[in-house]
């Protein structure tokens, strides 16, 4: 099979696991919003803030840097293992001596036994990293997919029959533990087919992956802490419900589209990292993914603002209503970081996450003051204003630090990229807009949202059919085995 097809094939399989991963976590977070009250709904967020922390540290790039590299020998192999294994045990015992300490910088005292809990999963994730990045590597992401959907599955499962019973943060801590033992158990058993990890260790060998692996696990801290400083500083300042709220709004418009793009992004990064010296081919291609992620990505977010008002009380309950504002702003954040996302893996299969770093480490400077100010001036709102602000100075600058130096002057193949998906989108946000105002007067929200939905997507459908744009055309291909649409789409 080509690397074309393999491609291909695992774009497909991607996205049937991310599709039912997504619409189990938003099943899950729309049923706990409920559930709970919002003092443990912030708990909650707070805890999972801080041991994605922990998780980027377990890891230390080495997963990524196993397929980053062309060829591995099997030394190098089992010394990342226990590497891996060796940084789990020292994050768990880190983690759960701070958990006290952590939860009196943020005023909650009731973070400490969540925090303590979690900490358990760096015992036993490391032991499937590696099995992982291995068939990532190959592109099997049908075995890739399929242990994930399980894995989440199970955790939603003792998550949300538990919590309606105890409607407890500890609940939804309980059933991510069970969705980490499940997946590291799964490429376990499926990944020692392939390679089985020696008593071997020599650090001589992997310095090269270490080298790797700091660079993006330095990356990796500092746009964690731009991502999620938000949460941290409305903990600090205004409590567990404040930083509950943010982080229902962000889950709805941020992290479906950054779950997403690696349907497309994380099967394209071993594909990029085969055609890393071919500069020309790798900007061509690179900035058609850009294009293709603001098609996906642009009729969701901007349908999802203009539909906020209708979906927060239907979805999560009046309770949440105050949310509304900062969903529509955080869509517009969402929407530049959905465009910025695919550099990450142009990036590492070029070997210049050190450019990342840096960048990002720049961005902190601008986004620490930015929050900590809006937070303290408008509280959820100031933070969520100084976050788009940022985020939005960020995509200007993208090119000049990052796609410059590695794909060469393209400033007018960069600008044309983000436009192609803004133009169209936008009768889809027209339909969507004013069929609300027209129906409001007379319907019931919830059909008003209905249909405001659906006009969105009969609108977004006839754009793309119609569209003659060479990228929407090629991606159209495939499906145009229906005569009436191939006639269509030659009329279009």
């Amino acid at each position: 099979m080509s690397l074309r097809e393999k491609t291909i094939s695992g774009a497909k399989w991607s996205a049937m696991s991310t599709v039912a991963i997504i619409a189990l976590g938003l099943i899950q977070m729309t049923l706990l919003a409920r559930l709970m009250n919002e003092h443990q709904f912030g708990l909650l967020t707070i805890s999972l803030v801080i041991i994605a922390l922990a998780d980027t540290l377990s890891d230390f790039g080495i997963a990524n840097s196993i397929i980053q590299r062309k060829n591995i020998t099997r030394l190098e192999l089992s010394t990342l293992y226990w590497l891996n294994v060796g940084l789990g045990w020292a994050v768990c015992a880190g983690v759960f001596l701070l958990s006290d300490t952590l939860a009196a910088v943020l005023r909650n005292p009731d973070l400490a036994p969540l925090i303590k809990t979690l900490s358990l999963a760096f015992i036993v994730i490391p032991h499937g990293l590696q099995y992982r990045a291995l068939m990532q590597k190959e592109l099997e992401f049908n075995k890739i997919g399929l242990i994930e959907t399980c894995s989440v599955l199970a955790g939603f499962s003792v998550t949300t029959l538990g919590a309606w019973f105890w409607p407890n943060a500890m609940m939804a801590i309980i059933g991510y533990l069970v969705n980490s033992l499940v997946r590291t158990t799964l490429f376990g058993f499926v990944g020692r087919n392939i390679y089985r990890p020696g008593l071997q260790f020599s650090l001589r060998a992997v310095a090269p992956n270490l080298k790797f692996g700091a660079w993006l696990t330095a990356d990796s801290l500092i746009n964690y802490l731009n991502t999620n400083l938000s949460t941290l500083v409305l903990a600090r300042i205004l409590g567990a419900a404040a930083a509950g709220g943010f982080n229902l709004a962000w889950n709805l418009a941020v992290v479906p589209p950054a779950k997403l793009n690696p349907i497309i992004t994380r099967v394209l990064f071993p594909a990029f990292a085969k055609m890393q010296e071919d500069t020309v081919r790798l900007r061509v291609n690179f900035y058609k993914l850009i294009s293709l992620v603001g098609i996906i990505n642009f009729p969701a977010l901007l349908g999802l603002l203009v539909v906020s008002e209708r979906v927060v009380p239907l979805l999560f309950g009046e309770k949440w209503i105050d949310i509304v504002p900062v969903l529509q702003l955080l869509c517009v954040v969402g929407l530049l970081r959905a465009v910025g996302n695919p550099v990450g893996s142009l990036l590492m299969a070029t070997s210049r996450v050190d450019l990342s770093f840096k960048f990002n480490l720049f961005k902190t400077f601008l986004f620490i003051p930015a929050i900590i100010v809006g937070g303290k001036m408008n509280g959820v709102i100031g933070v969520t204003l100084g976050f788009l602000i940022i985020q939005s100075v960020n995509v200007f600058l993208t090119y000049f630090v990052l796609l410059k130096p590695v794909l060469g002057p393209s400033y007018r193949e960069y600008l044309h990229s983000l436009w192609l998906p803004l133009r169209l989108v936008i009768p889809t946000v027209a339909a969507s807009y004013f069929t609300g105002i027209l129906l409001a007067p007379h319907w019931q929200p919830a059909m008003v949202l209905a249909a405001q939905i659906m006009a969105g997507i009969v609108a977004w459908a006839l754009t793309i059919a119609l569209s003659r744009h060479p990228l929407v055309v090629e991606v159209k291909r495939p499906f145009c085995r229906n005569k009436t649409l191939k006639v269509l789409l030659r009329a279009g």
